[in-house]
């Protein structure tokens, strides 16, 4: 007896963990197949840019431009300027400063190949004050260790916008940064041995500049000031080779309408706070841009008016904050077999003789910058 019940547990069991199953969520898949407008208007006379593009699946997101759209931007003074298509989805028009003040409103339309008609509402250009002060603090944090702390240098930002300015904040910061491969080009084989002399430092030193993706937002609003002191911007820690050589941050400041703001802020939320799927379900973040042709079709994005403040800073030897970070450039003793390792595909074969006379095989991290993403081009703005 005891023996058939033990079998009808172990029987129940079996089909209770079998009818278990992995939760695979439902991506809703009007989430992709949209239309997805967003640029903005500052009061720096330069180019002003538009980017249309379609919405991508969430599970494998990527950048879907729409080309061949005719894209408008006007005021509200009657003003029209027709953008010109400078790369895939990308439209731009150089607006002089007389167009570009605040008070003035804008927006953007556009007309898709297919037809369609998009267009957002006018956006006001509030003004805004210069920047104040960008400073950085060196601080411990807290890692999963609870016995090991990670060392950062914190970038913040302090606001002082009395008077009468915008409540409403946005940070972008756009970073550059100088590193260099490890060795030049001094041998190579390629079925034949060469030496070059003198040695090859084209591709040495390399520049990378990149958007930071975080978005950074605040607003006054509740405040009984319009100031705000010690907002965190940009944490970099020494296990990155930004700090390396020397580092660079253009910091734009842009005050924002009401409604561009709480757009900001939204998505901020949802993707500097966001701890996973399973956590916080992303979302479609609805802008100010509408479909006139067919009403019924969501349009992602924003267009929005903003004044600007800009101000670039440099930092290097940052005391306080040990670098220590990795390398892809790696070096290898020759084979037991020789150079007949090497398969032609594999050419050219670089390597160096060390300070004790030994032959290294170096992979082509090691000789050219490039392969890291950079640019041997120095920037306008690179000290010299």
């Amino acid at each position: 007896m005891r023996q058939i019940k033990l079998i009808l547990h172990i029987l129940g069991l079996i089909l209770l963990f079998g009818c278990i199953k992995p939760y695979d969520p439902v991506i809703d898949s009007n989430a992709e197949n949209k239309y997805v407008v967003s640029g903005q208007v500052t009061n720096m006379e330069g180019w002003q840019k538009v980017e249309v593009s379609m919405s991508s699946p969430i599970e494998s997101p990527t950048y879907i431009p729409v080309e061949g759209c005719q894209v408008t931007i006007s005021d509200d003074k009657g003003n029209l300027f027709s953008l010109d298509e400078y790369l895939p989805g990308h439209y731009e028009v150089w607006m002089g400063q007389q167009y570009l003040t605040p008070g003035t409103s804008y927006k953007v339309t556009v007309l898709t190949p297919e037809g369609e008609v998009l267009e957002s509402g006018f956006d006001k250009m509030s003004p805004g004050p210069p920047i104040d002060s960008v400073y950085y603090h060196i601080e411990d944090r807290p890692t999963s260790n609870p016995d090991l702390d990670m060392r950062v240098m914190q970038i913040y930002v302090d606001l002082n916008a009395i008077g009468e300015y915008s409540q409403n904040y946005k940070w972008e910061i756009v970073e550059t940064w100088e590193y260099e491969a490890a060795h030049p080009v001094e041998f190579y084989y390629d079925g034949t041995h060469h030496e070059v002399i003198p040695p090859d430092y084209t591709n040495k030193v390399c520049w990378i500049t990149a958007l930071v993706k975080n978005v950074f937002t605040v607003s006054t609003r509740n405040l009984s000031q319009n100031i705000y002191n010690q907002y965190p911007l940009q944490t970099l820690d020494g296990h990155t080779s930004r700090l390396g050589i020397l580092y660079s941050m253009l910091v734009r400041q842009l005050a924002l309408s009401d409604g561009a703001y709480y757009y900001w802020e939204e998505l901020r939320i949802n993707s500097n706070e966001q701890g996973g799927l399973y956590e916080k379900q992303p979302f479609a973040i609805k802008g100010n841009v509408v479909n006139v042709s067919n009403p019924e079709k969501d349009v992602l994005g924003y267009f929005y008016a903003a004044s600007e403040s800009s101000r670039r800073y440099f930092y290097q030897d940052i005391e306080g904050l040990v670098l220590d970070y990795g390398s892809e450039c790696y070096e290898s003793s020759l084979g037991r077999f020789g150079w007949r390792e090497y398969f032609p595909r594999e050419y050219p074969i670089y390597y160096f003789y060390n300070e004790s006379g030994y032959l290294r095989i170096l992979n082509v991290y090691c000789v050219d910058c490039r392969c890291q993403g950079g640019t041997t081009i120095k920037p306008d703005f690179w000290p010299n």
